[in-house]
């Protein structure tokens, strides 16, 4: 039974997303459930006691049975969500998969020992709204390292537009939420092209902010869409920087059948350099009607071998995958993470069948941050770091460029289902100081007399401590 046991190995290529409305937790207080909140409320006892009572053989005014209706709604938006999914392009989807697979693979394997979650989905949708700003060379290194192709940006626009539609209201047994934002420097935004900021609104929803170019203000809008799980992704704004593209995930999921709390046990967790150390471990008991999950077993024997299982939140359209190596593979799992962006995640779930088995799966919770810059870099996309390549955003005497890429992620996983959040902010700097007089080089100096115009002193300074 052994063999079956799944204790935390790679990954949940979750795709985060929006829940239409923006609900958020009322209750300041991080209880841990990860139960969504749907928003629905007791009715209130206005305490009137002088209603006129009810006739009971009067016909209420809405027959509709209140939950009838509700289901309605809710197929009704599910239809629009699955219409939008069934035109996203297949091209595009691989697009984002095969990039963050590339990345995670790179990213697991500097990270040794360490807990890491990257977000595909946020990344690709930040760095398509940068792509818009690209131009000449840059422009097609960008869509050629993102994975784009030959495909005009235009419809790169349009099937992010509809994947992000595809996401909203998909199941009301989550949340699911994408917000998009622009925050430029007042003196810089006043040149930013139109034509930019009105596709970023257009196809990704963006807010565009011209004032308030704050680490605090940023800051703030981040916590508030990430509903607090992701607070911060600016210390500092340089003084060289003058905007940022922001895209924020957030994902709260019921599992479609949740663990019992009681059965949750501790275990033992084997680490990657064969020490051991302890879990809490959630199960289905033997006497609970265990749902059945879809999974698949390698040969056990082999020595790629390895196990997947697919755990279902809400209506089923969403899902957990855990994936990992067999006792006999010898491979660590950052090796294992390699062979599977080679050989693409869909290599790995395409035999999963419905079965019932043993599962047990560790409660995990965790925060992980990275600049995305290297790891760009050496995947080819060279151009965006330098300058001469974003005169779609503004022209000269503008030449910003990507100064970087910082990336933010959260996940907790418990006995209710899954809680995650993402953030992506593209920030790009110019080499030009900002408005103002910055004497950080060799200067001249004058002392005159304005009335007259007579020039009393003239110098340079070649170094200021040189007396």
């Amino acid at each position: 039974m052994k063999k079956f046991m799944i204790f935390f190995a790679v990954l949940a290529m979750i795709f985060f997303v929006s829940c239409g409305g923006d609900s958020k937790d009322d209750d300041k207080t991080d209880t841990g459930d990860t139960t969504p909140d749907t928003g629905d409320t007791e009715p209130t006892d206005t305490g009137d006691t002088n209603q006129e009572p009810t006739d009971p053989t009067t016909e209420p005014t809405n027959p509709t049975d209140p939950t009838e209706q509700e289901e309605g709604n809710w197929e009704a938006k599910y239809k629009k969500a699955d219409d939008e999914a069934s035109v996203v392009s297949k091209d595009v989807v691989k697009a984002n998969n095969d990039l963050g697979m590339k990345m995670f693979s790179k990213l697991a394997a500097a990270e040794k020992g360490k807990n890491m979650m990257i977000s595909p989905l946020s990344i690709s949708i930040a760095m398509a709204m940068s792509t818009n700003g690209a131009t000449d060379e840059n422009l097609e290194e960008m869509k050629e390292v993102l994975g784009f192709g030959e495909m005009e940006l235009g419809d790169v626009n349009e099937q992010f537009k509809h994947l992000i539609a595809s996401l909203a209201a998909a199941d009301k047994d989550l949340v699911l939420e994408i917000a998009n934002s622009v925050w430029m420097r007042e003196d810089f935004s006043l040149d930013v092209k139109a034509a930019f900021t009105d596709v970023l609104k257009d196809f990704y929803d963006a807010e565009v902010f011209a004032e308030g170019f704050t680490a605090e203000n940023i800051n703030a809008w981040v916590s508030e869409k990430t509903h607090g799980k992701i607070e911060e992704i600016v210390k500092e704004i340089g003084a060289n920087t003058v905007m940022y593209l922001i895209n924020a995930l957030y994902f709260k999921a019921a599992w479609s059948t949740a663990f019992n709390e009681e059965n949750t046990r501790e275990g033992v967790f084997t680490l990657s350099d064969g020490t051991e150390t302890k879990a809490d471990f959630m199960s289905f008991s033997e006497a609970e009607e265990a749902p059945e999950f879809f999974s698949f077993s390698s040969d056990w024997g082999d020595n790629d071998g390895y196990a997947v299982v697919r755990i279902p939140y809400g209506r089923g359209v969403f899902a957990f995958y855990g994936i990992v190596p067999n006792y006999d593979n010898q491979t660590n799992v950052d090796d294992f993470i390699a062979k599977i962006a080679e050989k693409g995640f869909d290599y790995y779930v395409s035999e999963l069948t419905e079965k019932e088995f043993p599962l047990e799966l560790p409660k995990f919770k965790f925060e992980y941050s990275k600049s995305l810059v290297d790891i760009f870099k050496e995947l080819g996309m060279e151009k965006a770091f330098v300058e001469g390549g974003f005169y779609n955003i503004a022209e000269a005497p503008h030449d910003p460029f990507i100064s970087d890429i910082l990336h933010k992620t959260f996940i907790e996983v418990n006995e209710s289902g899954t809680e995650a959040a993402a953030v992506t902010a593209v920030e790009y700097g110019e080499k030009a100081m900002p408005g103002g007089f910055y004497a950080n080089r060799p200067f001249v100096f004058v002392i005159r007399d304005d009335r007259t115009g007579s020039i009393l002193f003239i110098g340079k300074v070649e170094n200021p401590k040189a007396e």
